[in-house]
C-alpha cells in the first residue's frame, strides 16, 4: 500500500490554480488605452465625443462643445463636471479615453 501511495504521489501532477478571466468591458479598455489613442476633447466633434465617451450621447456631447467654446478650451478634465449629466462616475469611466492638448 505504501509503495502504491508513493508511486501515485510521484506521478501525480499538481495543476496550477486557474485564475478567472474578467470579461472585457469598455471601462477595462478605457483604462488600458494609450494616451495617443485617446480622444482630444478640445478638438473633437460632437459625433466623435458621443461615439467614444461612455455615457455621453449626442446631446450631452453638444453641451460639452458649448462649454468648451465658453471656456476657450478645457484645461482640466474635471471641467467636464460642469456639464449637466456628467458626474464623477462618468468622468472616471472616460478618463482613459480622453485627453487634453
Amino acid at each position: 500500500m505504501a509503495a502504491l501511495l508513493s508511486s501515485m504521489t510521484a506521478t501525480a501532477s499538481v495543476a496550477a490554480p486557474v485564475m478567472p478571466i474578467a470579461p472585457l468591458t469598455q471601462e477595462a479598455n478605457a483604462e488600458d488605452a494609450d494616451k495617443t489613442n485617446r480622444l482630444n476633447i478640445n478638438t473633437a466633434s460632437a459625433q466623435e465625443l458621443s461615439a467614444v465617451m461612455i455615457g455621453v450621447g449626442l446631446k450631452r456631447a453638444e453641451q460639452i462643445i458649448k462649454l468648451r467654446e465658453q471656456l476657450g478650451g478645457f484645461t482640466e478634465l474635471e471641467q467636464l463636471l460642469d456639464v449637466k449629466g456628467i458626474g464623477l462616475k462618468t468622468l472616471e469611466k472616460n478618463q482613459g479615453l480622453i485627453r487634453l492638448d
